[in-house]
């Protein structure tokens, strides 16, 4: 019934589209861009900011955690394809990534993470990934990186509809499916996308006679977004999304075939946006309402489970005055959050949150820009210390630069760290942090190169661990590590050219070396592997395409006492694609595509005892019309 309601919404809006077109004017003219985060690249010239853009989303279709794997220093978490998937930057823990959506910071007031299955890679317009710390503009968990996922709207001076659809079929009975539609006017502009996925996923265990049973999936996610202007002085905003997933839950070796379980979530989040600008201010407000809600089954037949939830308000006021005489802008935000969360095991909780931040960016001479933020939060359960940042960006030769900065960070505990029953610890505090980065990197039309040095210490740090209370012997328990460090070294590069006028040549490396210590032990901090890599090579001729992703993953230890017993082993990866063009035209462009992922059939696990997929397939069709 869903796959025919997606088909059947996607007839009506193709439907739309085609009498529309017979008032379209097909040259494309000047349009105006409304971005719901314009503002991260303005405040992050001392900072890596990564974008992916469409061809490397196309390349990584089966889920938002292999986009991030394959194409970012990022370290993912993930229990099994289709299973919890959490990000981690620099050697800190998944609930210090902080994952922005339109501007707004979406990590769970249960868990302080966000689950990247559940998003749908392709819905979203722009996504960047940030490393450094980012408290001051982005709240609790900024510490290690964050993940922006922006809808983009566009006003256009004649009339002008886009569709796409993207389809999928992969081994072990995986189903993609997505549809999005552009409009945009002179004064009306809407975005819409839908996407369907579900998979048996039951691939088998390599050296095994197992296989990942119960690890079957399906979701689907809608997206909305439109602005009207009413001047070019005035314009309104309005964004909304909701996904809805249903995954069995897939056991641990030695006995697999034990699990059971079920697990169901819901998010819906929706975003009202007022932009006023004249000659050198701009005052942004916006209202936001944020529900999440989940239930685990621990037995998939059964009709009973447990479950938690969220509602979340938010409102904040942002206003920037940009001073030409002196090239520089002074930004305002007043933020007001309240939080409702509960579970079955904990009665609902409200948490509320004021903060006030002033950001002064600088641009001194054509080569020297720099920044100076702070940030003050008021909490109603914690006392949050002062945030602050500095940062600045050389440009002494044509292509070289050098950047720095350095920022204090804070993370304040879930209600899983304090509340859950049996577990959580009411003595927590507030973990914070301390860090600087200094890098050095080139940039031409071809080349792209960017290495980092980062220094992460953390105070009162949080993590979960089997003997965190005494008095609870084997019970895993969140406490407040005294002190850790996190140093290490971060690259990115990339390199474009065309060989013989004809083939596009692009290559892309990241890599990331973190020594992460528990300053009191001397000992390494559990699930940080010291070296994670990846490689992309693309080369496009005429309608071909083809490319070539490497993945590697050190080893990695999971207990505090860094036992040998107790690792996964380092890892590498292989996966190889391609597409070709059947139609190529200026207003439609239709193509296929394959992939096949571990094509050396490699054994291996990201969590202990959950082994992942042996060599599998993927193809795609994508029309955009």
């Amino acid at each position: 019934m869903k796959q025919v309601l997606f088909w059947v919404i996607c007839f009506c809006c193709i439907f739309v589209k085609v009498n529309a077109q017979k008032d379209t004017i097909h040259n494309r003219l000047n349009e105006v861009v409304v971005q719901a985060n314009k503002r991260l690249l303005m405040n992050s010239k001392s900072l890596k900011v990564v974008n992916l853009n469409d061809s490397i989303i196309t390349n990584n279709l089966e889920s938002f955690t292999s986009l991030l794997r394959f194409n970012t220093a990022i370290y993912l978490r993930e229990h099994g394809v289709g299973g919890t998937s959490s990000a981690s930057f620099r050697g800190t823990s998944a609930s210090n990534t902080a994952v922005m959506w339109n501007g707004i910071n979406i990590n769970s007031i249960n868990n302080g993470q966000t689950g990247f299955n559940s998003l749908t890679v392709g819905l979203y317009d722009e996504l960047n990934v940030r490393s450094g710390g980012g408290s001051i503009e982005y709240g609790s968990g900024a510490i290690g990186g964050t993940i922006h996922l922006n809808d983009v709207l566009k006003f256009r001076e004649n009339k002008e509809f886009t569709n796409q659809i993207v389809s999928a079929v992969g081994s072990f009975s995986t189903i993609s499916s997505l549809y999005k539609l552009k409009y945009g006017s002179e004064k009306y502009t809407v975005n819409f996308g839908i996407s369907y996925n579900i998979s048996d996923n039951d691939y088998p265990f390599l050296n095994s006679d197992f296989r990942n049973s119960n690890g079957d999936y399906e979701n689907y996610a809608i997206n909305f977004s439109n602005a009207y202007r009413f001047s070019d002085e005035l314009v309104l905003q309005f964004f909304t999304t909701y996904f809805f997933g249903d995954r069995l839950l897939s056991g641990e070796l030695p006995n697999p075939t034990s699990a059971d379980d079920k697990y169901q979530d819901i998010n819906q989040r929706n975003l009202l946006s007022l932009e006023f600008k004249r000659n050198n201010f701009r005052l942004n407000t916006r209202v936001g309402y944020l529900f999440q809600k989940y239930k685990y089954f621990d037995n998939k037949d059964s009709e009973v489970f447990n479950f938690g939830s969220s509602n979340r308000l938010y409102t904040d006021i942002t206003a920037d005055y940009t001073f030409q005489k002196f090239n520089a802008t002074v930004t305002s935000n007043t933020r007001f959050e309240s939080v409702y969360g509960r579970t079955d095991q904990i009665t609902e909780r409200n948490r509320k949150e004021f903060s006030q931040s002033l950001i002064l960016n600088h641009k001194v001479k054509r080569s020297f820009s720099y920044d100076i933020k702070v940030r003050k939060d008021y909490n109603s359960d914690f006392d949050v210390p002062l945030s602050y940042a500095f940062g600045f960006k050389l440009t002494p030769y044509k292509g070289f630069f050098f950047r720095a900065n350095t920022s204090r960070n804070y993370r304040v505990p879930t209600y899983n760290d304090l509340f859950w029953p049996g577990q959580g610890n009411l003595n927590l505090i507030p973990e914070n942090s301390l860090q600087g980065e200094f890098g050095i990197g080139f940039k031409s039309n071809q080349l792209f190169i960017d290495v980092a040095y980062f220094n992460i210490n953390s105070k009162d740090k949080i993590i979960w661990t089997p003997n965190g209370d005494p008095n609870r012997p084997g019970i895993w328990t969140p406490i407040n590590l005294e002190e850790t460090t996190n140093q290490g070294v971060e690259l990115a590069a990339n390199y474009k050219r065309l060989f013989f006028n004809n083939i596009q040549t692009d290559l892309s490396v990241n890599y990331t070396y973190v020594d992460a210590i528990n300053e009191a032990t001397k000992t390494a901090i559990p699930f940080v592997p010291k070296h994670v890599a990846n490689t992309n090579i693309r080369m496009n001729y005429n309608r071909f395409s083809i490319f070539y992703q490497f993945l590697f993953n050190g080893k990695t230890y999971t207990t505090q006492s860094n036992s040998e017993d107790f690792v996964v082993d380092e890892f590498f990866i292989s996966n190889i694609g391609g597409s070709y063009n059947i139609l190529k035209r200026e207003k439609q462009n239709l193509s296929i595509g394959f992939k096949m992922n571990n094509i050396l059939n490699e054994d291996y696990t990201i969590i202990r005892a959950r082994p992942m997929p042996g060599i599998n397939y993927n193809f795609n069709v994508n029309y955009k019309f």
